[in-house]
């Protein structure tokens, strides 16, 4: 079993990969369940995404945001397999819409690879910025 410092550092690197535009896929579990909060009528990133279903949101993001997102990490908590992580991320939409929200993500981590990922976020903020383009 790893430690919690492994599974935080397995945490951190995905988030490094989102933040520079790397791909992180390689870290998450194929039995992945990717949470973004929110009601999907009215906010289409949100509900729960498997691994293929989390590199689609990932699609619309980056269409959205051509010069990508920066995730700065403001705290990471870890005990055991979870970890939880308070950031702020930023952006410029393709149309010239700044984002700015705060994100609580609370994960776990099994044999190095990412198996539950949970978005805390304003999701009406992320509605108007990261999905304006999704019908």
């Amino acid at each position: 079993m790893a430690t919690a410092e492994e599974n935080k550092n397995v945490v951190l690197a995905f988030f490094d990969g989102v933040g520079s535009g790397n791909d992180p896929s390689a870290l998450l579990a194929d039995d992945l369940t990717y949470r973004i909060a929110g009601r999907p009528e009215q906010f289409p990133l949100a509900g729960t995404h498997s691994k293929e279903g989390f590199g689609q949101v990932m699609s619309v993001i980056g269409a959205n945001m051509p010069n990508g997102v920066k995730v700065k990490i403001n705290n990471v908590v870890a005990e055991g397999d979870q970890v939880v992580l308070e950031t702020e991320v930023h952006g410029v939409s393709a149309t010239g819409k700044v984002y700015d929200n705060r994100v609580v993500v609370v994960t776990t981590v099994r044999d190095g690879k990412l198996v539950s990922v949970h978005e805390y976020l304003d999701t009406i903020h992320a509605n108007e910025v990261l999905a304006e383009n999704v019908a």
